[in-house]
């Protein structure tokens, strides 16, 4: 069921136990955030919202992609540590593409709602684990 097609491609069903976990949690609240800051700057005007938008899933593409690859087998041996390192450096490689991409091909673009959505969706790795555990504490207490 979640085998490998490829070294960099898993399957839905892959994909769908990914979004299950605790990073599943972070890349749904990354994806509402974005499109919460895109139709927030849609009030600014069209280029802001789109610069938004591109941000966004400049942060949100590549953390769907290591999300899959923590859950894909990469060999009998690739256990541990192997598909986390590995999704985080392709993680960082797609980022980087992502990056170049939108400089060279997007035109206007409007560089405070880019990074201002790019930087606040790269605070959610921090937010989310953060609000978790303190929904838990007050559960507790």
């Amino acid at each position: 069921m979640g085998a490998i097609y490829g070294p960099f491609v898993c399957t839905a069903f892959v994909l769908k136990e990914a979004l299950k976990g605790s990073v599943g949690r972070i890349v749904i609240v990354q994806f509402i955030v974005m499109v919460l800051a895109a139709a927030g700057c849609l009030l600014v005007d069209i280029v802001a919202a789109y610069s938004a938008l591109l941000g966004g899933l400049v942060c949100v593409v590549p953390a769907v992609y290591a999300a899959a690859r923590f859950h894909c087998k990469t060999s009998k041996e690739g256990t541990g540590l192997t598909p986390i390192l590995l999704g985080e450096l392709g993680k960082l490689a797609f980022c980087v593409a992502l990056f170049v991409a939108v400089f060279v091909l997007v035109e206007p673009l409007n560089v405070l709602s880019f990074f201002g959505t790019f930087i606040g969706l790269q605070l959610t790795y921090i937010a989310v684990p953060v609000l978790g555990v303190n929904r838990l504490r007050s559960r507790q207490g």
